[in-house]
């Protein structure tokens, strides 16, 4: 075991959305023995950098569900990719009549069409700072890197069948959470991401535990050394991990390595 790679909410923080110092703890006591940690989630820079501050390694971290990857040494991209020009109003169009709240990830700026009751608890959660905006015309020669669509599930599930079934779109599509749907650049996703990093940091994709709670942390389970998921987490989800936890945050990691010892390991 040699890296560590956790999503974020629901995973590596608690409940209530904090990085507790306990977590910190246990993570130091791992990068002193040569186990190293990131993160790999769905958040940008600006929504994820006071945790990643905070942590001991300083590996380079996945962002966007895989669509970028930041070296917090150098402070730069070493990957990043882009939707489609036409895609992010194609999306914009389809969505602006329905009760479903659309997110514009550009560079660290985010823009919101249609800002409905429902978004509130996505904003609050991920900290989000944003630009209200009445019509796509703003998108003209903007590069997005992902949208958020979040609203009623039924609704997202009806749309995310449109865009897949009806108009075939060039990217990549996936849930979060429940009332969250995420459109990435085509190709793009967590273990996609993970296996870029591992190859920049010379490790074998055996020696990775990846942590993670939702469908978008599917691929990632599936292709590390040992997948770790929740008991919370979608079926889907943990029927490809090998170690199902209980908790989240620091029980969850303290959970891992009583229940799954790995030898060199202690706590």
């Amino acid at each position: 075991m040699k890296l560590l790679v956790f999503d974020l909410d629901g995973t590596l923080l608690e409940k209530d959305g904090t990085l507790s110092l306990e977590t910190l703890q246990m993570l130091k006591k791992l990068e002193e023995k040569s186990v190293k940690s990131t993160v790999a989630t769905g958040r940008s820079l600006k929504s994820a950098s006071r945790f990643i501050e905070r942590l001991v390694s300083k590996v380079p971290v996945i962002l966007f569900n895989g669509a970028r990857i930041f070296d917090p040494v150098t402070g730069r991209y070493l990957y990043s990719e882009t939707l489609q020009d036409s895609l992010a109003q194609k999306v914009g169009h389809l969505c602006q009549r329905s009760d479903v709240s659309i997110f514009f990830f550009i560079d660290e700026d985010v823009y919101v069409l249609n800002l409905t009751s429902h978004a509130a608890r996505y904003v609050y959660r991920d900290g989000l700072s944003y630009h209200l905006v009445e019509n796509i015309d703003f998108l003209n020669h903007k590069r997005v890197t992902k949208i958020v669509l979040t609203g009623p599930s039924f609704e997202l599930t009806d749309i995310e069948n449109v865009l897949k079934l009806q108009h075939r779109i060039h990217a990549s599509i996936t849930r979060s959470e429940e009332d969250l749907l995420e459109i990435l650049p085509f190709g793009v996703n967590k273990a996609e991401a993970l296996r870029r990093l591992c190859k920049f940091l010379n490790i074998d994709l055996k020696e990775v535990v990846a942590f993670g709670n939702g469908e978008n942390d599917l691929e990632m389970i599936k292709i590390a050394g040992t997948g770790v998921t929740f008991n919370d987490a979608p079926d889907v989800v943990k029927k490809q991990a090998k170690v199902i936890l209980q908790n989240c945050g620091h029980l969850g990691l303290q959970e891992f390595f009583e229940k799954f010892f790995t030898k060199g390991v202690t706590l």
